[in-house]
């Protein structure tokens, strides 16, 4: 296990956070920015006496109510479609931010940066090198926008955390009272027998059924919504149920943990009723990480209790798959559609437009054709086989590589890595934050794995909990350096 934790840590570079954020406040760039911030803040303390402080805190409080606000409205059916609004009050939380600190608010402290910043300068820099060498600069630059928005939402989120990790739980509750009612939504959609919006299934392969989609329009953004958000659900009431010390504490932490149990089971349910089979392959991935990380935690710990564990796991597994096969013989013909190669029409689609945008990466695999679906669609249209058009490539990893090129690739590639292994370094080293580590290493799977195969990752109301996933976990490793540079047993 020690061997395990320290190729982790050298995975997630936490030892090099210090050293790297000495750097960059003695760059000539950055801490060039920083130094003249930090001189208009110290001007306009010495010419007010201070007394805007209170502002300040003011303003740092409603920059946290603006990032309440983004993510308990990702499920609103006006930004399914408008998505500016999302932006909009995206940076006015940044906005507010830098207001709090140019007043010197007193809650706030320094920024601290770490290397997993690092690795998001590299893939926004990449961002910027591949839209102003883009043959398609023009829609490139439209799509660049919309990184620097993501971009500066994970520091924005990442600085609000970084001092106040108690805000965490709260910004993932308010992600879930939206999942919880686009999810009910999505129910009574299957109940009434909601038509579908476009042709989904093929026909000659399985039968067709109700497929729901909620306020989002779409089955597979749907599910690439509420994916990340189950695990976090169960993550959130497992902290509740480990952590909390008060006034009635066994019915508090008993009652977090049902309704934690609850609401995941709800969000499981809507995600299989989207008919998503990226989203099928995502949840049994996620559910295999979640029930490796506790086992290797656990069982480590009581070694007599792998055979059990193995034989139970296996009974449920068995008992799973029976209940699909005799109940529910239109999902377990879903999910073999996903093995039935290019007999299914939208598997034949996928291996097309993978072809094509593989031919489109070997021949722009330095620095890509730029950012944004619209570039992409340009020169997609170079290699198109007729009749598969695409806004994508179904691939996100190819997707990366298509529009940034290999930087883009390698830099997308250190942050997930890095991310990964920082939660699991602050799974081991803090009790408190044991199981949010957990379930936000266990959303950014979910979401790796759907991506692999679906290309909703780049709509707002999945990639703002992207960047959001990402900041926390970049925010709560910033704050136990400490303890994970410490040895672990």
């Amino acid at each position: 296990m020690s061997f395990v934790l320290e190729l982790v840590r050298n995975s997630a570079l936490i030892k090099m956070d210090a050293s790297f954020a000495l750097k960059v406040k003695e760059s000539m760039l950055v801490g060039g920015l920083l130094s003249v911030f930090e001189n208009s803040r110290d001007s306009i303390c010495r010419l007010t006496g201070g007394k805007l402080a209170l502002l300040g805190d003011f303003f740092s409080k409603l920059s946290y109510f603006c990032l309440l606000v983004l993510l308990a409205a990702l499920g609103l059916p006006q930004f399914a479609e408008g998505k500016e609004g999302l932006a909009l009050i995206s940076l006015a939380a940044a906005a507010l931010y830098l207001l709090c600190r140019l007043l010197q608010a007193k809650t706030e402290e320094r920024v601290a940066f770490n290397l997993l910043d690092l690795a998001v300068g590299a893939y926004f820099t990449a961002n910027i090198i591949s839209t102003f060498a883009s043959h398609y600069m023009v829609p490139s630059v439209k799509g660049l926008s919309k990184v620097v928005v993501y971009i500066i939402t994970y520091f924005t989120i990442k600085n609000t955390l970084i001092q106040r990790k108690e805000r965490l739980p709260w910004l993932i509750a308010f992600a879930l009272l939206s999942g919880i009612a686009v999810s009910l939504y999505g129910l009574y959609q299957y109940k009434i027998g909601v038509a579908p919006l476009a042709t989904w299934e093929d026909p000659s392969v399985e039968n067709k059924g109700t497929r729901i989609y909620s306020t989002l329009g779409n089955p597979n953004l749907l599910a690439g919504y509420l994916l990340p958000l189950a695990p976090l659900a169960l993550a959130l009431g497992s902290t509740v149920w480990s952590t909390y010390i008060g006034r009635w504490q066994g019915l508090v932490r008993n009652l977090s943990l049902l309704i934690a149990f609850a609401v995941t089971a709800l969000l499981g349910l809507a995600i299989v009723l989207t008919g998503s089979r990226g989203g099928y392959l995502s949840i049994g991935g996620t559910a295999a990480f979640v029930l490796l990380a506790l086992s290797s935690y656990f069982l480590s710990r009581k070694p007599r209790l792998i055979f059990p564990t193995l034989l139970g796991l296996g009974l449920m597994l068995a008992a799973g798959g029976l209940a699909v096969h005799f109940l529910a013989p239109s999902l377990e013909t879903r999910i073999l559609s996903i093995f039935a190669g290019s007999e299914h029409s939208s598997n034949a689609y996928r291996m097309h437009v993978w072809r094509a945008s593989l031919a489109m990466f070997q021949d722009n695999w330095w620095l890509g054709v730029g950012p944004g679906n619209t570039a992409f669609r340009l020169a997609y249209g170079l290699y198109m086989k007729s009749g598969f058009d695409a806004l994508g490539t179904y691939c996100v990893p190819l997707e990366v590589g298509v529009e940034t090129g290999l930087i883009g690739l390698i830099s997308a590639g250190a942050i997930i890595l890095m991310s990964l292994s920082r939660a699991h370094l602050i799974f081991y080293s803090d009790s408190t934050y044991r199981y949010l580590a957990l379930g936000l290493a266990a959303a950014l799977v979910a979401l790796m794995i759907q991506g692999l195969v679906d290309t909703v990752f780049y709509r707002p109301q999945v990639h703002f909990i992207f960047w959001f996933v990402i900041a926390a976990i970049s925010a709560m490793s910033s704050t136990e350096i400490d303890k994970i540079r410490r040895p672990q047993d």
